[in-house]
C-alpha cells in the first residue's frame, strides 16, 4: 500500500499536480474491487448505499459492516506505512456541516453517489445513472465555482495543474502493477474456493455457511481494495476533487475523469458477464443489479443536493471515511456525522 504522490503532508497554499498514471492505476483497482464483489456476491459496490442502509433501514446485514470495515482498514493500513500524515486542510465547519447534509439527503434521494452511479451505474449503460451522473457534476461543478472552494481547501487557483505534471517512478508503478495483480488474484482466489465449496458432497447447510463465510470476506476484502484505490487514484484528497470541480479555473485538474475512465474500463466487462454468461454470482443465489430505468424529478434533486454538497467541501463518503481512519479530524467526522443525519432526516421528510 503506496501511499499517493505527493505524500500526505500539505502546505497551507497547495498547488496541484496533475497525475493521470495515479488516477488510471488508481481508478483500475476500483475497478476490480467492483468487479470481484459483483461476480462474488451479486451485490453492486455502492457506499453511500451501504451506509444508507443501515442509517435509514435499521439494516444491520453482516455484508454492510464487512463492506465498510473494509474501507476503514484501508485508511489504518494506509495511515501504519505513513505514520505522519496529517489531514488535509478543509473548510470551516459550518460549510463542512453543510455540506456533509446535503451529500447525505441528495445520496438518500438519488440511491448512490460516484460509486454507486458514477462508476457501477455508467459501466452497465444505465440511463438513470448516466443522468444522475450529469446532474451531480454540473451542480459540484456550480457550487464549486460560485462559492470558490479552491480558496476554502487553501488550493492556489493561479497554479495550472495541467503544466505540472506528475508521473510515478519504475519502481513505484511496479509497485501499483503488483497490488492490481494481487487483489484480482485474491477475488479470483475466493471465486475458486466458492466453485470448489459447490462442487464437494457435502450438507446443504455446511455449503450455505461456506458460501456466507466467503461472501462476507469478499465484502472485506472489496472495502479494503476500493480504499487503496481511492489512495493511489489521489480522490481522497478533497483539493484534488475542487481541482476537477473548478472547472474555470487554471488549476483545473482533470485527474477525476481518468480515475472513472480506469475504473469502468475494469468494470464494464464485468458487468457484461454478469449479463450475459454467469446466471448467479458465485457465493450468493441470484444478482442484486438494480433494475429502476425511470428519471424522475427525486432522482435530479437529489443529483443536485448530492453535487451541491459535493462541490462545497469536495468530499464524498468512500473518500472521507478512508481518510477518517488514516487521519481522523473533529471536521472529517463532523462530515460523516451530517451525511448521517441528512440521510436520516431525508428518509423521514421525503418520500
Amino acid at each position: 500500500l503506496v501511499p499517493y504522490d505527493p505524500p500526505h503532508h500539505f502546505p497551507m497554499s497547495i498547488d496541484l499536480q496533475f497525475q493521470p498514471v495515479h488516477a488510471l492505476a488508481g481508478g483500475a483497482i476500483l475497478g476490480v474491487a467492483t468487479v470481484g464483489k459483483l461476480l462474488l456476491t451479486g451485490r453492486v459496490l455502492g457506499i453511500s448505499g451501504a451506509f444508507k442502509g443501515t442509517i435509514t433501514e435499521g439494516d444491520v446485514s453482516p455484508w454492510r459492516f464487512a463492506f465498510l470495515g473494509g474501507l476503514v482498514a484501508s485508511g489504518v493500513l494506509d495511515a501504519a506505512f505513513d505514520p505522519s500524515q496529517t489531514a488535509e486542510p478543509l473548510p470551516d465547519m459550518a460549510r463542512v456541516v453543510l455540506a456533509g447534509l446535503l451529500v447525505g439527503a441528495g445520496t438518500g434521494m438519488g440511491n448512490g453517489c460516484t460509486s454507486g452511479h458514477g462508476i457501477c451505474g455508467n459501466s452497465r449503460f444505465s440511463v438513470r445513472s448516466m443522468a444522475y451522473t450529469a446532474t451531480f457534476m454540473a451542480a459540484g461543478g456550480v457550487a464549486a465555482s460560485l462559492f470558490d472552494t479552491n480558496k476554502s481547501l487553501g488550493v492556489n487557483s493561479n497554479h495550472s495543474a495541467l503544466s505540472n505534471l506528475n508521473v510515478p517512478a519504475g519502481d513505484e508503478l511496479t509497485k501499483y502493477a503488483g497490488i492490481l495483480a494481487v487483489s484480482a488474484a485474491a477475488f479470483v482466489g475466493l471465486g475458486a474456493l466458492a466453485t470448489l465449496s459447490k462442487n464437494k458432497k457435502h450438507d446443504g447447510d455446511d455449503e450455505s455457511k461456506q458460501h456466507r463465510t466467503i461472501s462476507l470476506v469478499t465484502e472485506a476484502l472489496a472495502g479494503l481494495v476500493f480504499g487503496v484505490g481511492l489512495t493511489i487514484s489521489g480522490m481522497r484528497r478533497a483539493a484534488k476533487v475542487s481541482g476537477f470541480l473548478s472547472l474555470l479555473a487554471p488549476s483545473f485538474d482533470p485527474s477525476l475523469m481518468l480515475v472513472m475512465g480506469g475504473a469502468m474500463a475494469v468494470a464494464i466487462p464485468g458487468f457484461q458477464a454478469a449479463n450475459k454468461k454467469m446466471e448467479k454470482p458465485a457465493c450468493e443465489c441470484s444478482f442484486s443489479i438494480p433494475k429502476n430505468k425511470t428519471i424522475d424529478r427525486k432522482l435530479i434533486t437529489g443529483g443536485v443536493l448530492f453535487g451541491l454538497g459535493w462541490g462545497l467541501a469536495g468530499l464524498c463518503p468512500g473518500p472521507a471515511i478512508v481518510s477518517a481512519a488514516a487521519a481522523p479530524s473533529t471536521k472529517l467526522l463532523a462530515w460523516l456525522g451530517s451525511v448521517a443525519l441528512g440521510m436520516w432526516g431525508q428518509h423521514k421528510l421525503v418520500k
